[in-house]
């Protein structure tokens, strides 16, 4: 926790100068669950209400002695003094690097309990922000063996010769020696080579990668090669989503398809092998990505089949028609412009497939659609845990109009 932050809340005036009061205090405490952001949640009593308090790096059921770090308008955050009574679901962290860096603030969970309060967040946002919708089937969680060893790529940061990432809530570099979320080829590029990378004066970014040929990539964040470098981080779990994808939109089994936010096709190649005559405007912004699937199209000869546009989503929705059988939704962490979801809403597709990193973007955007006359039923929904460690995943979510 960034204890500078503590200057900056005392000074802030239009907080509650009672609740102010609670800061640097003391209090016993027990972990609820664990919330959006990786937290665990607590409530201190305070005079006649009581207050949420978010905890990091505490686990569901973690009896607690903490002290109060942050005051914020409605919520405090805390940090762990002691562990009175550790939760059953708590374990020691695998790496050693974990108290002090800020790259996997769940290692010291089991893993699953890290799934079951995925899935916990997936249900309490479906019920918070689409109420009408309770009668969905949450599939069961789809997970892999490598629940460490599974990032093909890494941002590092490197000051001096120190190389690693930042603090948790800060820019204080932890220099590593290892990092057991990394494939182990990359693992043992790193162990083997991070000596030899020249010192720097000033902060470095760097991104470590392993390509689809298993070769080895570092450089700069910032160079030419960064364009190309965007893929799913984990190939394991990503293989049984791309699968998932394929075998929901068969059922569907659409004449045509409009998928925004394509990337360089990590689902469209697949998605063009469903039957002869599919057709599949693919829609990207960043030309690069474009490009490389453009190439493959034309390796593969699928020129009559795929169609890759290099432009905005919410652009291309506005000014072309959309399939009417099935638009799908690949968007980053922030989710989908307003005039997309307009568009969308307006054109009214048959089937809405949302692949989403980031569930409160998901259950934003489907609130949007309805609110803007999209009347949907959830057909479909699945988490799929791309992200051991972290509180993030991947959710697969089919919507048909209705």
């Amino acid at each position: 926790m960034d204890h500078k932050k503590d200057s900056r809340h005392s000074q802030n005036k239009k907080r509650d100068s009672q609740l102010e009061s609670l800061l640097h205090s003391i209090h016993q405490v027990s972990i609820e669950k664990m919330a959006i952001g990786g937290s665990g949640v607590s409530r201190i009593p305070f005079q006649d209400q009581k207050i949420v308090c978010f905890v990091p790096r505490s686990t569901p059921d973690d009896h607690l002695k903490i002290k109060i770090v942050s005051v914020e308008k409605n919520f405090l955050i805390g940090e762990i003094v002691e562990i009175l009574t550790p939760s059953t679901s708590r374990r020691t962290p695998p790496c050693e690097h974990y108290n002090d860096c800020g790259g996997c603030p769940w290692q010291h969970i089991k893993e699953e309990t890290q799934v079951t309060q995925k899935e916990l967040l997936l249900r309490e946002l479906f019920a918070k922000f689409l109420p009408a919708h309770t009668e969905f089937e949450l599939k069961t969680t789809v997970q892999d063996d490598h629940s460490l060893g599974y990032r093909n790529r890494v941002q590092l940061k490197q000051m001096g010769k120190e190389i690693g990432y930042f603090k948790p809530e800060s820019h204080d570099l932890v220099d590593i020696n290892d990092c057991l979320i990394i494939e182990d080829d990359l693992r043992t590029w790193f162990k083997q080579n991070k000596s030899k990378i020249r010192p720097t004066e000033k902060l470095k970014k760097f991104e470590l990668k392993i390509d689809s040929e298993q070769k080895i990539h570092f450089y700069p964040i910032g160079t030419k090669s960064e364009g190309v470098s965007f893929s799913q981080v984990n190939r394991f779990v990503n293989q049984k989503l791309v699968s998932s994808t394929i075998d929901l939109v068969r059922t569907i089994n659409p004449q045509n398809i409009t998928e925004l936010y394509a990337g360089s096709g990590n689902f469209t190649f697949e998605l063009a092998k469903i039957h002869p005559q599919l057709q599949i405007d693919a829609v990207e912004l960043n030309p690069e990505l474009t490009q490389a699937a453009v190439k493959r199209i034309q390796a593969e000869s699928l020129q009559k089949k795929i169609r890759f546009f290099t432009t905005k989503s919410e652009l291309f929705a506005i000014q072309n028609e959309l399939s009417k059988d099935l638009v799908f939704l690949d968007p980053p962490r922030q989710g989908c412009e307003q005039l997309l979801l307009r568009a969308i809403a307006q054109k009214s597709p048959a089937h809405l497939l949302y692949i989403s990193c980031h569930p409160v973007s998901l259950v934003r955007d489907l609130s949007f659609l309805e609110k803007h006359g999209y009347s949907f039923k959830i057909q479909f929904l699945q988490i799929f845990d791309m992200f051991p460690q972290t509180d993030h995943f991947e959710t697969l979510c089919l919507i048909q109009r209705v």
